[in-house]
């Protein structure tokens, strides 16, 4: 056999190995559906039970966001080209703050609902790997706070990536506000911030 053919049936086979991969993690929306109605009703049940202290709620909503959210991914995306830069030691240490930042944050604006109805109302793609969630939560005061939430098949199980509020992607936002703080302060500096916003939160609940 030449080279020539040897190349090209390598090539061929590397073709047929990694095309399987690439359509089982293609994220369907039926199924980024199913995921994100499991979690609203969670959550929903969750934030009802009022025989629970808020702090509690907090607390459990957080667990339940640790588990569904891809705080790597999140984290790595909104520190942007200063991920490379970044040492080891700050990368951890940044996506540590980073996590603990985002789920306490959104628990805080979940801890409040009464648990009221959660909805979906509708499911696409978006991009080649993932399906956007559009859900609709009903008020008793004001218009139904909507929100699309972003979601990708790992492989073994269906994570969030994003979340989008009125069009508004909370990632791209909150990498915007990274980069000037990063400017303005260095990772290290980003990092000191975070760790104060953490600790307001862990004072706030005590």
């Amino acid at each position: 056999m030449t080279l020539g053919r040897l190349i090209v049936l390598s090539l061929l086979f590397c073709a047929m190995a990694f095309q399987p991969v690439a359509a089982a993690n293609k994220t369907s929306p039926e199924e980024a559906s199913k995921f994100i109605q499991e979690l609203g009703n969670n959550a929903v049940t969750l934030l009802a039970d009022k025989a629970i202290p808020l702090s509690e709620r907090e607390a459990k909503i957080r667990d339940l966001l640790r588990k569904h959210f891809d705080l790597t991914t999140i984290g790595r995306f909104v520190l942007s080209k200063n991920w490379r830069t970044a040492s080891p030691d700050q990368r951890e240490e940044y996506l540590n703050l980073f996590s603990e930042f985002v789920v306490r944050t959104y628990a805080v604006r979940l801890g409040g609902y009464a648990g009221e109805a959660f909805n979906i109302t509708s499911a696409k793609p978006l991009g080649k790997r993932d399906a956007i969630v559009v859900t609709e939560i009903a008020r008793r005061a004001g218009p139904p706070l909507k929100a699309g939430w972003r979601v990708r098949n790992r492989g073994s199980g269906h994570k969030i990536i994003d979340v989008m509020v009125e069009g508004v992607s909370m990632a791209a936002a909150q990498r915007s506000e990274f980069e000037t703080i990063v400017r303005k302060e260095g990772v290290v500096g980003l990092i000191e911030i975070l760790r104060a916003k953490v600790s307001s939160f862990s004072a706030r609940s005590s």
